[in-house]
């Protein structure tokens, strides 16, 4: 077995000689990196490869083990942490626990095989926690796929605006040191959902800024709540669900600091797509005026969305229905021969999208071309979608 192969170790502590300790200790069945203080063990985890487990001195100069094991956990969730404590800081330890979410503390001095049965346990589990993690987000993307494709038919509208949410979110996030990262991505997916309970006459008038009644403004402002109760009952959704429920209103004070900075992004990024939708406001005040919001927003939120500018590198071109592709994006609003609009303008072409202009298509019911959009549009030579990799 080489040292790829072997797990990887964080062990901290501000005695050098404890250190050189545990790497002879560990040799052969660990690959184990050390750092002098919680101070440059944060430094270790954001520069290195993930760690399978996080151990950790309680006592050192500065920063002790709890407050660096609390900050590792915000920095590598994944990461299983161990407290080695002596026996005058049981109770330190206990509480340090709670903070850090500490698989297990140990008292020094700690013999070996009980340190490296420890060890291959916080191993375990951290191997069934990333498998987990793999699982849920590749089992529920196609949940996520199928509930965006029914919004993107049912509300074309809400799908148009969850694009521009998405694109903000996802700009956000690439500044945003945030971890469970995923979670974030589906809720900005999801964030419209709730719109197909409202008629869609009533969310089209909404969205382009055109007047609603005080009771069907009140029928579209439910629909956070109504994406809550459909997203909720499905297994591992129940934060994002949360998020979406707090995309308008703050969430209490109590909720999860995960459903409180996600629900704060989302609501920046909603904000920044109703200023600047049809071109009401331009970016630079839209941006600014997050500034002035309330409640507030944080700073490092209005920052990450700061330099955003929507995407204006894609390719143009008009195609046949037989040449769409899935990803491409729909420039213009695809209408009917009796004027109803299919889907709109600046919806993400899916599989059951093109299947359904497909249909349409033989039976005269619309023309073609249509003029599409993708920033990594093939070029004509490219092979376009056979009928053959289309089920249905």
């Amino acid at each position: 077995m080489n040292d790829e192969d072997l797990p990887r170790i964080l062990c901290v502590d501000d005695e050098p000689k404890l250190l050189a300790g545990l790497e002879r200790t560990l040799f052969g069945q660990f690959d184990v990196s050390t750092a002098p203080s919680g101070e440059i063990g944060l430094a270790v985890l954001e520069r290195d490869e993930p760690f399978a487990v996080i151990v950790s001195d309680m006592r050192m100069p500065g920063m002790d083990g709890a407050a660096f094991l609390a900050r590792a956990r915000e920095m590598a969730p994944d990461s299983v942490r161990i407290l080695l404590t002596g026996q005058a800081d049981t109770e330190s330890a206990i509480a340090a626990i709670n903070r850090g979410a500490i698989f297990r503390f140990l008292c020094k001095p700690c013999p070996n095989e009980e340190l490296v049965a420890a060890l291959d346990q916080a191993v375990t589990q951290y191997r069934l926690t990333r498998a987990e993690r793999e699982l849920l987000e590749t089992t529920l993307a196609g949940t996520v796929k199928t509930l965006t494709e029914v919004l993107s038919m049912a509300a074309p509208w809400a799908f148009e605006r969850t694009a521009m949410i998405q694109a903000c979110v996802r700009h956000a996030l690439g500044r945003l040191n945030w971890p469970n990262a995923w979670t974030m991505h589906v809720a900005a997916a999801l964030s419209q959902i709730g719109c197909v309970s409202v008629p869609s006459d009533i969310v089209q008038r909404e969205i382009a800024h055109r007047p609603v009644s005080d009771e069907e403004r009140e029928l579209f402002d439910s629909h956070p709540a109504v994406a809550h109760r459909l997203l909720a009952s499905i297994p591992r959704l129940e934060k994002v669900a949360e998020i979406v429920r707090y995309q308008i209103e703050p969430p209490p004070p109590d909720s999860a600091a995960e459903v409180i900075r996600g629900a704060q992004l989302l609501r920046a990024a909603l904000l920044l797509v109703q200023h600047t939708a049809s071109e009401q406001m331009p970016l630079a005040r839209a941006i600014e005026a997050l500034h002035t919001a309330r409640p507030a927003i944080s700073g490092d939120v209005i920052q990450a969305l700061s330099d955003f500018r929507p995407d204006s590198g894609s390719k143009h071109r008009s195609a046949r229905v037989r040449d769409l592709v899935p990803g491409w994006v729909v420039e213009e609003d695809v209408r009917t021969t009796r004027d109803l609009v299919v889907l709109k303008k600046g919806n993400e072409l899916s599989l059951t999208a093109i299947i359904t202009l497909r249909n349409l298509l033989s039976t005269g019911a619309i023309e073609e071309p249509i003029l599409v959009s993708c920033p990594d549009l093939p070029n004509e030579n490219s092979p376009p979608l056979q009928s053959g990799d289309i089920s249905g």
